[in-house]
């Protein structure tokens, strides 16, 4: 799994990227709170739930190990 203990919700300040209809003017997603919380968390969309995404697009190509090590490079990057 991703360890998102410490996340400053990187890609939620960047999600206007992928989803313009998301995006709050200033590329953050209009559901990420000022503690770095999202208000819809359990509806959120598919783009931004990994584990939904590993098992819809990424589970025949790589395993979860690896997926999970690009996701967290990712974090790191951003």
């Amino acid at each position: 799994m991703i360890d998102c203990k410490h996340c400053k919700a990187y890609c939620c300040r960047r999600i206007g990227l992928l989803r313009p209809d998301l995006d709050r003017g200033d590329l953050a997603c209009t559901h990420l709170t000022e503690d770095y919380k999202c208000d819809i968390y359990e509806n959120r969309p598919l783009i931004c739930n990994t584990d939904r995404v590993y098992e819809a697009f990424f589970k025949g190509i790589m395993s979860r190990e690896e997926y999970d090590a690009v996701n967290s490079d990712s974090c790191r990057q951003l």
